[in-house]
């Protein structure tokens, strides 16, 4: 019996082989990148529907000029500035542990800084989830609420033994930040350091996704009103900005994303807690969360015995990435995307400029799949229909050979 599962098992793994090499193939699109008005360096902006072919795997892109020259290029992606020196960390001035209850730091800000809506948190790996709050002082013994019952979530970087999260909170001048963790329902997680980003571009810069449609939907049982969201491929969402109508209010909010688990070696979807803020009549409302990818998600909001909120608007926002490529007046330039392609090793991050805000910023257009008539043009053999059936019926003839073998094996056993 033990036999006939092993020999089983193997067919599938020759079946499975076959398949990944026969369809593996990706399916490429191309966009052109903006003219340049100057020779140099230049950021280019990935768009998001960029991202969403490229499956956030920007190991996939290229860039090429009209000799279909490969151009090299460097990923920024915004939101981590450590590779180009311009990180810097801050120096916490207390902290202190209440057992059962809280952890806070106190953070000096310095000069530098002006105007602080961000912080960089070196998190040292743990598998909790942990709420916090951010307030701030002019004189550290007077604290104004920034940020109340905020959640981090992904503690845990498999490649290293911490984790690094950022932080957002309103735009302020405050001379010092605190950041308490709430340590009622867990155990106190271990923050290593904080940081920030130098540079006058505090705020970091979003791009507004078109793609997603939204539907209300007012919950009366449970005095919730629920707003799903869906989009026709994957995109990463980073946050959301919201209009109302109403004057005064405050309601809290949970962001739900859809996720697979095996439970009982049986996979089943089940509804997954992404992010938590409070709605504020207050404040801007404007929140920034631990980046997901979905195409359909859920955000619901807890009316109590509250009339539901009348929403004027809803933006949702996705962080800003960039290719950084050194270009020419005098060519043209397209970006592809393809899955076939692995990731590329180029010089040119060592010849990067120290502050890469302040280069030019160009965008990509007219970006699409690749039509099959197009493809074939600059198809390779390989890539053709005629190899694909080729692998299929030899594929076919090793799975049929490699069966048969197997199942007479089987039957001199027994």
């Amino acid at each position: 019996m033990n036999l006939k599962i092993g020999i089983q098992m193997k067919i599938k793994l020759i079946v499975s082989i076959c398949f990944i090499s026969i369809f593996g193939f990706g399916q490429s699109h191309k966009g052109n990148i903006e003219r340049v008005e100057e020779k140099g360096f230049h950021r280019i902006l990935i768009a998001p529907e960029v991202r969403s072919a490229s499956y956030e795997n920007f190991d996939f892109l290229r860039i090429y000029n009209d000799e279909k020259k490969e151009i090299p290029f460097v990923v920024d992606f915004n939101k981590d500035y450590f590779f180009s020196n311009r990180y810097q960390s801050l120096r916490i001035s207390d902290q202190k542990q209440f057992k059962d209850s809280v952890s806070y730091y106190i953070i000096n800000v310095v000069q530098n800084m002006k105007y602080c809506s961000e912080l960089s948190l070196k998190i040292a790996n743990t598998g909790l989830t942990k709420e916090y709050n951010i307030s701030g002082s002019d004189d550290g013994i007077h604290w104004f609420g920034l940020v109340m019952n905020a959640m981090l979530y992904d503690l845990n970087d498999f490649q290293n033994t911490y984790v690094r999260k950022t932080v957002s909170f309103p735009n302020n001048s405050y001379k010092f930040l605190k950041i308490e963790f709430i340590d009622k329902n867990s155990m106190p997680v271990n923050l290593l350091e904080v940081g920030y980003f130098i540079g006058d571009e505090k705020i970091e810069p979003t791009t507004v996704l078109e793609v997603f449609k939204h539907k209300l939907i007012e919950d009366k049982t449970n005095k919730k009103t629920i707003i799903k969201f869906s989009a026709d491929n994957l995109y990463t969402v980073d946050g959301i900005a919201f209009n109302f109508k109403n004057s005064r209010f405050f309601r809290k909010a949970s962001v739900f994303i859809k996720e697979t688990r095996s439970v009982k070696k049986k996979s089943e979807i089940y509804r997954k807690l992404v992010a938590t803020f409070n709605l504020d009549s207050n404040s801007a409302n404007s929140f920034k969360w631990e980046s997901f990818q979905a195409k359909d998600f859920e955000i619901e909001i807890e009316n109590l015995d509250n009339e539901p909120l009348e929403i004027k608007g809803i933006k949702l926002l996705q962080n800003q990435f960039y290719l950084i490529a050194d270009l020419d007046v005098s060519k043209n330039y397209e970006i592809v995307v393809d899955s076939t392609l692995s990731k590329p090793q180029y010089d040119l991050v060592k010849f990067l400029p120290n502050d890469l805000t302040k280069l030019g910023l160009i965008r990509i257009s007219d970006f699409k799949k690749i039509s099959l008539n197009k493809a074939t043009i600059t198809q390779q053999f390989w890539q053709t229909n005629w190899f694909l059936w080729i692998a299929i019926v030899v594929a076919g003839i090793i799975i049929g050979y490699f069966a048969f073998g197997l199942l007479k094996e089987v039957e001199k056993k027994d």
